[in-house]
């Protein structure tokens, strides 16, 4: 009889251990969160296991992404919040670094990939167009210039000659027009 106690609380152990679960990430945050000061953005982070894991988001270095005010909060349910923020309020070791999320129970931790941040101040700039040396009666080679803090975020996808006549790109991308003068 004694044998079959120790069998039954054997069993209990093995059960109850059956139950404990490492984390397991069931939204993993993207590579890249690109946002304006105006928009804001979040990112979310979920993980299960058993039991429950803790999220949390760390930096580069691998210390904590605590809140700033106003300018980043990590939210209980695992989201890193950026909001909306002026464009004195711009920091870059916030709003273009690198962060991960965590997720850690008593079984053990994972970590995510990187997420590249990258928070931009919305701003006015200016679109030049410009002709490269193309002599008269040939064909012209358009230039489109855009300031280098937004050419990441800008994409020509056409040109206009005025009023209404549109020129699109070649399928090999390259855009050319036959001026005559």
């Amino acid at each position: 009889m004694l044998h079959i106690a120790d069998f039954s609380l054997c069993t209990t152990i093995r059960h109850n251990e059956d139950h404990f679960r490492a984390p397991s990430f069931l939204m993993e945050p993207p590579v890249r969160v690109e946002f304006s000061n105006i928009t804001g953005s979040w990112i979310d982070c979920t993980a299960d296991g058993h039991p429950t894991p803790r999220i949390e988001w760390t930096t580069t270095d691998g210390s904590p992404a605590i809140d700033i005010l106003g300018i980043r909060t990590v939210l209980r349910n695992g989201t890193l919040m950026f909001p909306s923020f002026s464009p004195g309020e711009y920091r870059q070791d916030v709003h273009s670094a690198i962060y991960r999320c965590v997720a850690t129970n008593t079984v053990g931790s994972i970590i995510s990939r990187d997420v590249q941040v990258r928070g931009v101040v919305n701003q006015a700039y200016k679109v030049t167009a410009n002709v490269l040396n193309s002599p008269r009666g040939c064909t012209a080679i358009l230039q489109c210039t855009i300031p280098l803090f937004v050419r990441d975020f800008v994409k020509v996808v056409s040109w206009l000659q005025e009023p209404s006549f549109y020129i699109y790109p070649t399928l090999q991308g390259v855009t050319v027009y036959n001026c005559k003068g």
